[in-house]
């Protein structure tokens, strides 16, 4: 699992998720998305088009992330869903609770 972060412009950042994100990783996700609480008042984008996995701890942690950015009053994306990942948002009712691009 790799998590870049990327700032695109002055308003704009992306997080690129590669790979699987499951519970052997979320630990080290976690940490490797720190950064991203710093900026405030941002457009931030969840780039998932490499992400192949994610199971229940990595769901939390995009609930986690999607908590902070609300306290940031950033505005939190999530784009390029997998079939397979998009099914896991799906059934779980994380489609409700993210905005799409």
């Amino acid at each position: 699992m790799e998590a870049t972060i990327r700032k695109d412009d002055d308003r704009h950042v992306t997080l690129i998720l590669d790979g699987y994100l499951d519970t052997s990783v979320t630990s080290q996700t976690e940490k490797e998305v720190e950064p991203l609480f710093d900026y405030e008042n941002y457009e931030i984008v969840i780039d998932c088009s490499r992400l192949e996995y994610i199971s229940s701890s990595g769901l939390r942690l995009l609930m986690a992330i999607n908590q902070r950015c609300l306290a940031n009053h950033c505005d939190l994306f999530v784009k390029g869903l997998r079939e397979e990942v998009y099914d896991v948002f799906q059934t779980t009712g994380f489609v409700h609770l993210f905005q799409f691009k």
